[in-house]
Parts: structure tokens; sequence; C-alpha cells
């Protein structure tokens, strides 16, 4: 039983979870291209005033110091890729998460770990921006499961015996990620993720483009709260 399953959970859970990978129909790829496109054309300015705002931080404060960018290892369709995002860690952080294994969103919320630049780009989520160039290269999508590293993805796998991960593509938004800031379980999350699979796997690609455009938008009204989720 998945922790916090209900009997009913429980049975849902066993009748989504498939290992059959999910082809993903051609309004789902065209709609992360367009997106990505259209985004980073929209946002491409203000990639400038981010990276030179990172670099006067790093000049200014020296525990902000460090590159632009941060990339870090993580699993898409069972396989791993690199993401890519606006560095908001401070060196001593990110050495924790590459040599002893530290949970990179555990440490996002631990007090003193987050430059100036980054505390301002995590409250508004424009981190995440660098990612629509992964996207944009296939390796996520703009809507699917979260993609986490390789060891909470192996102990993930090994705790829930769940595959949704290996079947389709990382999103850089998705059903499980929009339940942040709501009571949860490890079970909500598996269900909400399945659910939306199974949608792309059996329903038609218009019905997964607008459930895709859905999520999207409800993304960008919680990006808009400005919360930090």
């Amino acid at each position: 039983m998945i922790e916090g399953a209900t009997p009913r959970q429980g049975a849902e859970i066993a009748r989504l979870e498939s290992a059959e990978p999910v082809r993903l129909p051609w309004q789902k790829v065209a709609f992360d291209v367009a997106v990505a496109l259209a985004v980073l054309l929209l946002t491409s300015p203000l990639w400038l005033v981010v990276v030179v705002a990172e670099l006067l931080d790093a000049l200014l404060v020296p525990a902000d110091r460090g590159a632009p960018f941060y990339t870090e290892v993580r699993i898409s369709a069972g396989r791993p890729f690199r993401l890519v995002k606006f560095r908001i860690l401070r060196a001593s952080a990110i050495t924790r998460i590459r040599e002893d294994g530290a949970v990179p969103k555990a440490m996002e919320n631990e007090p003193g770990n987050l430059t100036a630049v980054g505390r301002a780009l995590k409250k508004t989520g424009l981190d995440e921006l660098p990612q629509l160039l992964v996207i944009l290269g296939g390796a996520m999508s703009l809507v699917g499961p979260r993609p986490k590293p390789p060891a909470e993805y192996e102990a993930e796998r090994r705790a829930q015996g769940s595959e949704r991960r290996t079947v389709i593509r990382a999103g850089l938004t998705g059903p499980a990620q929009l339940l942040k800031g709501t009571a949860r379980t490890p079970a909500d999350e598996l269900l909400a993720d399945l659910r939306y699979i199974d949608l792309v796997r059996h329903a038609s690609g218009w019905r997964v483009l607008a459930e895709d455009v859905r999520l999207a938008w409800r993304t960008v009204l919680l990006m808009l709260r400005m919360t930090g989720e």
C-alpha cells in the first residue's frame, strides 16, 4: 500500500499503474514547442536582466559568487538528462547537493542558502525559465510528472513501485506539481500523475491539448501569486 493511500486510492492506483510507454500525441508536442519558443522570445530581455543581476550579486556578495546558471542531472521517461535553471543557491548549498546528496528543494527552503537574486527568482518562479531550452531539446515536456534527481527517483521506485516516471517525459509543470500548498500525501501526488498519464495514453490528442492548456494556465496563475511554491 502506498503511504497515505486509502483503500479506494489503492484500488485506483492498481488500476491505472502501467509500465507501457506513452506515445505523445502530436498536438502535445506541438504545444510544447510553440509555448517554449513564444515564452523564450517574449522573455529574452528578462534573461539579460537576470544574468546581469546574478553577476552583480556575485561581485558584491562573496557568498553569492558562482555561475548564473545551475545544471543538475534529473530523470525524464526513465532516462537521465541535464536540467538547466538560473542559479538561486549559494555555492556552499550546491556543494552539499552534489557531494552529500542533499535534496535541492529542501536546500532552497533552508534560511541562508538562497542568493539575493535567488530569493526574487524563486518567489516569482523565473528561475525555471532555462528549462524551456530543455523542452525544445525534447528531454522534457511542458506538462508531465516532476523530473526527480536520480537518488530520489530510485528511492521512490523502491518505496512506491511506481513506473510513472519511466513511461512519459517529465514536465516543467503538471498535476502533481500544482498540488503545492495543499494538504497532500504521496498517494495524492501519485494519483494526480497516473490520472494524467492515463489521459495521455487513451484520450484524443485534442483532449490532451486542452488539459495541457488548462494546467499551464493554472501554473501561470500560481506564479502570479508570487508565493515561491
